[in-house]
């Protein structure tokens, strides 16, 4: 029963060393909505694609660029940056914000809508 107490106790130990809160708040990636006018253009940020309408799961941490494809016409926006206010709870556990900076958590994409007009008006 000892010997399963202290297993119990070194698993939740790791378990809190090996997480920060933006990490387990927020997570290490974010959903990102794309529209565009007309509907049906071809989308592309990092390794996920889909048609606009679409809800991208994108990896935060980088800045991907949002390739967005209508016929011949592409465009190209930045998707932006900003840092997660929820990463500063680590002030009470600094190595949870190791473990943010490295999954990209301390970091959210702001905005995570976006909109492509394709109509020329």
């Amino acid at each position: 029963m000892r010997k399963r107490i202290e297993v119990l106790t070194a698993v939740g130990i790791v378990a809190v060393l090996c997480s920060g809160c933006a990490t387990i708040l927020s997570g290490s990636s974010q959903n990102i909505t794309i529209t565009s006018e007309p509907p049906g253009a071809h989308v592309k940020i990092a390794q996920q694609s889909g048609t606009t309408p679409a809800i991208l799961q994108v990896p935060k941490g980088k800045d991907y660029p949002i390739e967005v494809t209508h016929g011949t016409d592409t465009r190209v926006l930045p998707l932006q940056r900003t840092f997660d206010a929820i990463s500063v709870l680590n002030i009470f556990f600094w190595p949870g914000f190791i473990v943010d900076a490295v999954t990209g958590a301390i970091t959210k994409y702001d905005p995570d809508t976006y909109s492509v007009d394709f109509t020329g008006r």
